[in-house]
């Protein structure tokens, strides 16, 4: 499997702290069956390091080596998790190689959790013009996604793609993460599932559970498109071969309106 979304780099943000414990979440990767993984640390959201990238770059350098050294049969993948800003645009512009997936054109993009500002259409039009796919980090944790999902499918329909983090699927964030995880899903939002993982605790880099939990949603052989062959075609940089169509909820809500007899209306 390929772990998308990870914060497996030592001493870059919130996830591991050191290279003993970037080493210890790659095992416990490894024993769940992850062979490859993105590391994708914060950036532009409070993190100093964003004025230095090529000081990830050393991070990311120095954690591959370990891995060699120990045996540990774990591939990783330049990337970032980039928060939303109003200066966005230019950053990408300026930084491009240093924030995408691997060299390709898939961009991993954040949200806040309560608030999705009103301009967005715009900056994903924007993100799209400049030959980049913006990848929405698990919009199930977002407020205002949850509230009203028809927002998120306006992305969706304009070619953004979702990553719902695999422990939405098993309750690690709450009641109401869980039900958005799986209403986006039956929706037809979902195109990645990854770890997000930071530690070796509460956040692990575990996902082999989640991807059963969703077979029984959707199949087995979609289940598996979103931890196998979508982020395969990422990492190739090519179009991702799972896209089902995103149900329209508007469309949804007018298809539910309940008629009146005659003799109810005045």
């Amino acid at each position: 499997m390929i772990d998308i979304h990870s914060h497996i780099l030592p001493g870059v943000d919130d996830g591991a702290q050191t290279l003993d414990e970037s080493l210890e979440m790659a095992k416990l990767a490894v024993e769940d069956g992850i062979e490859k993984m993105v590391a994708t640390p914060h950036l532009f959201r409070g993190n100093s390091l964003h004025k230095n990238l090529g000081a990830i770059n050393s991070v990311r350098n120095k954690l591959v080596g370990a891995l060699e050294e120990n045996n540990i049969s774990l591939q990783i993948f330049t990337g970032a998790e980039v928060h939303i800003s109003h200066n966005l645009l230019e950053e990408i512009k300026q930084h491009r190689e240093n924030l995408v997936i691997n060299n390709s054109s898939y961009l991993i993009v954040e949200f806040p959790p309560d608030h999705i500002f009103s301009g967005v259409k715009q900056l994903f039009f924007d993100l799209m013009s400049e030959g980049l796919i913006p990848i929405i980090a698990h919009p199930e944790r977002n407020s205002v996604f949850r509230r009203s999902p028809e927002l998120l499918f306006d992305l969706v329909q304009m070619g953004g793609l979702c990553q719902v983090n695999s422990g939405s699927f098993t309750g690690l964030y709450g009641t109401r993460a869980q039900e958005a995880a799986i209403q986006f899903l039956k929706l037809n939002f979902v195109h990645f599932m990854g770890s997000d993982c930071h530690n070796t605790k509460a956040s692990k880099p575990k996902i082999a559970a989640s991807v059963k939990a969703v077979a029984s949603i959707i199949g087995e052989e979609r289940a598996k498109a979103l931890v196998k062959d979508n982020p395969a075609a990422v990492l190739d940089n090519k179009e991702i071969p799972e896209l089902p169509e995103p149900e329209n909820l508007r469309e949804k809500k007018k298809s539910f309106k309940i008629k009146l007899p005659s003799f109810f209306k005045r």
